[in-house]
């Protein structure tokens, strides 16, 4: 009793903390950068949300909700230093500074964003350059930037400075590729990926129960649940494997909308599941997982928009797609360790019976429907 009584606040601090998701990532950001050397100049494309652009730096200057094209223009000048503060470059002790060559408006995943193209003249004699991104952190700890050409990498708050080729024999630099940052990537992408956590929680609040015909039980054993939730997990992983995967090739495209109304309707459906699951059938059955694995398609979708948006050739993009993958796993499986044993220890107790899971999965089917609202019909209500 006295160990139930101690996991009963940790399952209840965990679930807060999986529902206040929504709320923490919603606001997260990501900037694009392309870069290239040729003859002694490093080249680069940088694209960031107006809308971040104009929080940072205050752009829209009557305040009434729509930043112009002439807003924009007119602070050229503090855009140029706040992209020389935030993108920093250094052969040795020498910097090099940036020039701003061009700026335009262009909308890149439904959103319009400020394309600057940028040049630095490097050293004569440097053979790599130190790279630093700083443009976006401290505004967002969530922003990061996903960067292509010489290098292939994400950047974010705790991987914020790379090693960039410089021009060395006479041809174009060797591009390189960051895996690790990209299985770090996937963790990040499905711990802050509030409506993926959302479809996996409603997967997991029911998978210590077993539903009989005198009400809900606790599962009989933990290594049943723990099959169970495998064969949905596994199912998931199967499916949004192949889908991210023709998405990141571009063999399939869908629309971003109806990709994301789908995922928001697949935890609905997924929480209905869970509420009717037949008379003595743990989750893990074979209706739940086949539901796991059609769904977990449409998801692969939603996690391809990472890849997609770097543009890289398809010789390249086989190391950030098994690496973004892998990390995406690594973090599924990480919410399982751990909220799975502490709701099997609670599974027998009225807390959980008539507590996390009907309100749990109640809580994030509502949300879950607002979403779809929200994303189907292009509208916005919901205060996360």
């Amino acid at each position: 009793m006295k160990q139930t009584r101690l996991l009963r606040p940790l399952l209840t601090l965990a679930l807060a903390w999986l529902l206040t998701i929504p709320a923490r990532a919603h606001t997260a950001s990501t900037a694009w950068l392309q870069l290239a050397v040729s003859n002694r100049i490093l080249g680069a494309q940088l694209e960031v949300p107006v809308r971040d652009l104009d929080e940072a730096l205050g752009l829209d200057a009557n305040d009434d909700g729509q930043l112009t094209w002439g807003e924009l223009r007119r602070r050229e000048a503090d855009l140029a230093a706040f992209v020389q503060r935030g993108l920093q470059l250094r052969s040795g002790d020498a910097a090099s500074e940036w020039e701003l060559a061009g700026l335009q408006v262009s909308e890149r995943s439904e959103a319009p964003c400020a394309v600057l193209r940028l040049t630095a003249r490097l050293p004569a004699d440097a053979t790599a350059l130190n790279f630093e991104y700083h443009l976006l952190f401290d505004q967002d700890p969530l922003h990061r930037c996903l960067v292509g050409g010489a290098v292939t990498t994400v950047l974010s708050p705790e991987r914020r400075r790379i090693e960039v080729p410089a021009f060395g024999n006479g041809g174009p630099a060797p591009a390189t590729t960051g895996w690790t940052a990209f299985v770090r990537e996937g963790v990040h992408h499905i711990w802050t990926g509030y409506d993926h956590l959302a479809f996996l929680l409603v997967l997991l609040l029911p998978a210590v129960l077993r539903r009989t015909p005198h009400g809900w039980l606790g599962a009989a054993n933990f290594r049943g649940a723990l099959v169970a939730v495998m064969k949905v997990v596994t199912a998931f992983t199967l499916a949004h494997s192949v889908t991210l995967a023709l998405a990141a090739f571009e063999a399939v495209r869908l629309p971003p909308r109806l990709v994301e109304a789908t995922i928001a309707a697949s935890i609905v459906v997924a929480a209905g599941m869970a509420w009717r699951k037949a008379p003595g059938g743990p989750t893990g059955g074979r209706e739940t997982w086949l539901t796991a694995f059609g769904f977990g398609l449409i998801h692969g979708f939603g996690f391809a928009g990472v890849l997609g948006e770097l543009g890289l050739e398809r010789a390249r993009l086989a190391g950030p797609l098994l690496g973004f993958n892998f990390g995406v796993e690594l973090g599924q499986m990480a919410c399982v360790a751990v909220f799975l044993p502490v709701a099997f220890a609670l599974r027998e107790t009225r807390f959980y019976r008539r507590g996390v899971w009907p309100v749990g999965t109640v809580a994030v089917t509502l949300v879950a429907g607002g979403w779809f609202v929200e994303r189907a019909f292009d509208v916005t209500f919901m205060p996360f």
